[in-house]
C-alpha cells in the first residue's frame, strides 16, 4: 500500500507551481476565446500553445531518424473526444514525421491482450486502470519509462504521488495524462441550499429533505451506461465513504487491505440509499436513474420548473452541461460544491480517477512520443481542449478555456490529501463488480450483502 506520506507530499508542490491539475474534463466542443488564432486541424488551441508544443517536439526529435515511422496507440476515445486528443498530437507528428495510428474502443483491454498474446503488442496504451498497468508491468510486457524517456523527464512533470502510483519494483510504467475528480453541481439560478467550501453532508441532506417535501426531487442522476451501468453512483458512494472513513481506508480498499463487506462501506451505501430511495429523492425514482444516460441527467436542473437541483458527477460535468445549451454561462448558470464533509478530519480529502499512458515497445519513435506526452507543452494542449484535466506540474492555469475550470482548480488543488479511487487501482473485474453492486443496490437494496461478499472474493482472487 502506498504510504500516506507519499500520497500527500505531491499536492503542496502542485499548488505552489503554475500547475493546475484536477480541473474540468469533459466532452464539450469548446471554441478558442475570441481573438486567438486557430491552430491544428480542429482549430481549438491558441497559437502560442501549438508553437510551444511544436518546438518541444522538434527538440525531442533532434538527431533522430523518425520521419516515416509509425506508432500504434489505443484508448477508449471516440467522436469529438478522439479528434481533440489527436489534435494534441499533431504538433508532434508535424515536427517529427511520425504518424500516430490511434484506435478508439471500449474493448481496449481485449485488443491489448490479443496483441500481447500474438507477440505484436500495441505500442502505446491509454488505460483507465492502475490495475491494468501494474499487471502488464509485473508480467514484463511494459517498458520501464525510467529507461525509455529518463527519470528526469518523469520527475520534472509529476509529483511523488503520481510517480509512486505507477511504479513497480523500482521501474515506472505509466504517465498520468488526465485526472478526474467528483463534486456536487447545481444551478445557482434555482439552488437555495448551502454553499461555500465548508459545507457538510448534514446541511446538504437537510436541504434535500426540504426540496423533497416541497415536491421537487433534490437529486439528478443518470446511471445507464451499458456494461458499466451504475458507475456514476459508484463514485457517489466512494465519495461518501472517503469523507467518512478517510483516504487511508479508501486506499486500502484498492490494495485489498480493507474489506468491502465492512461497516464503513455499509454506512456509505446507507447514506446513498437516502439519495436514491424513491421519486421524491431522485428524479424519476430508482428506475428513472437506472434508465437515464449520465450525460442527460443534468438537463433536469434547467427545466421549468426544475425537476431536480443537485447532481454528483465529475469534473467533466461543466463541459457537458454547458455544451448542451449555449445560453448557459459558467458560474452564473452552473457551479459546484466540493464533496460535502462528513467527518471534519477528512474535510480536505479528495479522490481521483483518470487515464494512464503506457508503452509496450521501446523503438525510438515510441520513446519520442512518450517524451512528448510527458511534457508540459503537451499538458497545456490537453488543458486547452476543455475536455480533460492535466496533472502535469508544468500545466499553466491560463491554458484552461473557461472561468469555471479555474474555479475548480483553485478550490480543489489546495487539497493535500488526494487518493486514487479503488475503481482505478483494482483489476477490471473488480471495478465492473463495484459498478454492478451500485446499480443493483439502486434497484434492490437487499442485494448488497451478496454483492459485497462477491467483491471481497474477487479482490482475494485478483
Amino acid at each position: 500500500m502506498h504510504s500516506t506520506t507519499a500520497r500527500r507530499t505531491v499536492w503542496p508542490a502542485l499548488a505552489a507551481t503554475s500547475a493546475l491539475a484536477l480541473v474540468l474534463a469533459g466532452c464539450a466542443d469548446t471554441a478558442p476565446p475570441e481573438g486567438e488564432a486557430d491552430s491544428v486541424s480542429s482549430g481549438i488551441f491558441p497559437a502560442e500553445l501549438v508553437e510551444a508544443a511544436t518546438a518541444r517536439a522538434t527538440e525531442i526529435a533532434d538527431g533522430a531518424e523518425l520521419d516515416g515511422t509509425t506508432v500504434t496507440m489505443i484508448g477508449t476515445w471516440g467522436g469529438s473526444e478522439r479528434e481533440r486528443f489527436l489534435a494534441t498530437l499533431e504538433p508532434f507528428e508535424e515536427a517529427t514525421g511520425v504518424t500516430v495510428e490511434f484506435t478508439g474502443t471500449e474493448d481496449y483491454q481485449s485488443v491489448i491482450q490479443s496483441g500481447v498474446d500474438s507477440g505484436n503488442p500495441i505500442d502505446v496504451a491509454a488505460a483507465s486502470s492502475l490495475g491494468i498497468v501494474h499487471s502488464y508491468a509485473e508480467s514484463g510486457d511494459l517498458v520501464d519509462l525510467n529507461e525509455l524517456i529518463g527519470e528526469e523527464a518523469l520527475a520534472s512533470g509529476y509529483g511523488d504521488g503520481f510517480l509512486s502510483s505507477t511504479s513497480v519494483d523500482g521501474g515506472n510504467y505509466g504517465l498520468w495524462s488526465m485526472v478526474d475528480n467528483y463534486m456536487v453541481w447545481y444551478d445557482p439560478g434555482s439552488y437555495e441550499g448551502p454553499t461555500g467550501t465548508d459545507v457538510t453532508w448534514d446541511e446538504v441532506s437537510a436541504y434535500a429533505d426540504e426540496l423533497s417535501g416541497s415536491g421537487t426531487a433534490p437529486w439528478c442522476m443518470g446511471l445507464s451506461a451499458g456494461a458499466n451501468t451504475g458507475w456514476p453512483g459508484a463514485y457517489f458512494v466512494l465519495d461518501l465513504l472517503l469523507k467518512d472513513a478517510g483516504p487511508d481506508f479508501v486506499e486500502a480498499l484498492g490494495t485489498g487491505d480493507a474489506a468491502w463487506d465492512s461497516p464503513e462501506v455499509r454506512t456509505a451505501f446507507d447514506r446513498f440509499s437516502a439519495v436514491v430511495a424513491d421519486a421524491s429523492t431522485v428524479s424519476g425514482g430508482p428506475d428513472g436513474a437506472l434508465s437515464t444516460d449520465p450525460g442527460a441527467a443534468g438537463a433536469g436542473m434547467y427545466t421549468d420548473p426544475a425537476q431536480c437541483e443537485l447532481m454528483h458527477w465529475g469534473t467533466f460535468t461543466a463541459a457537458i452541461v454547458l455544451a448542451s445549451d449555449e445560453s448557459l454561462e459558467p458560474v452564473d448558470d452552473l457551479d459546484f460544491l466540493l464533496m460535502p464533509t462528513i467527518d471534519p478530519a477528512y474535510a480536505d480529502a479528495q479522490g481521483y480517477a483518470g487515464t494512464i499512458l503506457s508503452a509496450f515497445s521501446d523503438r525510438p519513435e515510441v520513446a519520442a512520443l512518450m517524451t512528448y506526452l510527458a511534457s508540459s507543452e503537451h499538458a497545456n494542449l490537453i488543458a486547452a481542449t476543455g475536455n480533460w484535466t492535466s496533472p502535469n506540474t508544468g500545466t499553466d492555469a491560463a491554458s484552461y478555456p473557461n472561468e469555471i475550470l479555474a474555479k475548480v482548480a483553485t478550490e480543489i488543488l489546495s487539497s493535500e490529501d488526494l487518493v486514487p479511487f479503488p475503481t482505478v487501482v483494482s483489476q477490471s473485474d473488480v471495478t465492473a463488480a463495484i459498478y454492478r453492486t451500485t446499480a443493483e443496490f439502486v434497484q434492490d437494496p437487499s442485494t448488497l450483502d451478496d454483492n459485497l461478499a462477491t467483491l471481497d472474493e474477487l479482490v482475494a482472487g485478483s
